[in-house]
């Protein structure tokens, strides 16, 4: 079982499914480009995005299914889920509207990519400042980060200084 799939209950898996219905992802392509295989979606939205990734399992090593949507791209890979790459609101500290706070460790593989400065974030569980929701998103290695709550829509400013990794 992954990190991220230990990370949920079922519980709040159950939560997730009785909710309003989101659209699944759309697939535009499967192709293999220099040994790497990808499947790559079309999503409305961050959220059905993780969702759908999150129910999805990748055992093979340069395997990735990847989910475009109008916020970034979201894939999974056999590490876990990841984040292509920040939103450019995700940096603006001035538009927080409530401090959030991380609530689980990170996986320690997307977060010493983060630190090694190959990737600009890692995924980690963080909490609204508003009304206590929880999801798993992606934040800067010893920054802050602004994130939106799934639930209230509340942008969240969360510091992740906490974390640190140790370059050898």
């Amino acid at each position: 079982m992954s990190f991220f799939k230990k990370l949920f209950s079922k519980d709040e898996a159950a939560k997730t499914a009785a909710g309003p219905k989101v659209k699944s992802p759309k697939l535009l392509r499967k192709e293999r480009n220099q040994g790497n295989t990808y499947e790559v979606y079309k999503g409305d939205d961050v959220e059905s995005a993780k969702e759908f990734l999150m129910g999805r399992r990748v055992d093979e090593a340069q395997y990735y299914i990847v989910v475009e949507t109008p916020e970034g791209n979201w894939g999974m890979d056999v590490k876990g889920l990841y984040l292509e790459r920040l939103a450019a609101f995700q940096k603006d500290l001035g538009s927080a509207q409530v401090d959030g706070r991380t609530c689980a460790m990170p996986d320690m593989f997307g977060l010493q990519m983060a630190a090694r400065g190959i990737n600009d974030n890692f995924v980690v569980k963080v909490e609204c400042g508003k009304c206590q929701h929880q999801w798993p998103d992606a934040l800067r290695y010893q920054n802050k980060t602004i994130v939106r709550c799934p639930k209230c829509k509340t942008l969240n400013k969360i510091d992740s200084e906490q974390f640190r990794v140790v370059l050898v």
